[in-house]
């Protein structure tokens, strides 16, 4: 059986309000605690024009680049492992992470305004071994 809502005053919405715009209790906490839906929150929050959560929240940019740096090393080694069932799928997908990759660091190197050589040794020896994979599996 579905929980009944209750309809919040005034005073109510303002002390949502002021929950909503501290961050670290999620929305649906917030919901449960004053008994009303995730829904009529968000509702309120754009009809009465509240601060957006997590506004100030900066992105971590280098941490996103080592992660996708990890799941292309782990394709490679993906390949590598399975070097006679690797096809043109598994091929597609390891150049799309690189390109992804390289992606991620001219933004990180455009945002931090400090521009970096578009050849460090790390993608250059990154190249090389993406270049070496993709010739064995055509060779293969």
């Amino acid at each position: 059986m579905a929980e009944r809502r209750k309809r919040l005053t005034v005073d109510g919405w303002k002390a949502v309000r002021a929950a909503y715009e501290v961050p670290g209790e999620t929305i649906a906490a917030i919901a449960k605690r004053f008994g009303t839906s995730t829904r009529a929150i968000h509702k309120h929050a754009l009809d009465e024009g509240w601060s957006r959560r997590y506004e100030g929240r900066q992105v971590d940019r280098s941490g996103i680049i080592t992660r996708m740096f990890r799941v292309l090393q782990r394709q490679i080694v993906f390949m590598e492992e399975n070097m006679t069932q690797a096809g043109e799928k598994e091929v597609a997908v390891l150049g799309k992470l690189a390109s992804t990759l390289e992606k991620l660091i001219q933004i990180d190197d455009a945002a931090a305004e400090k521009p970096k050589p578009a050849n460090t040794k790390e993608m250059t020896n990154l190249r090389n071994r993406l270049a070496e994979r993709i010739e064995q599996l055509k060779r293969a």
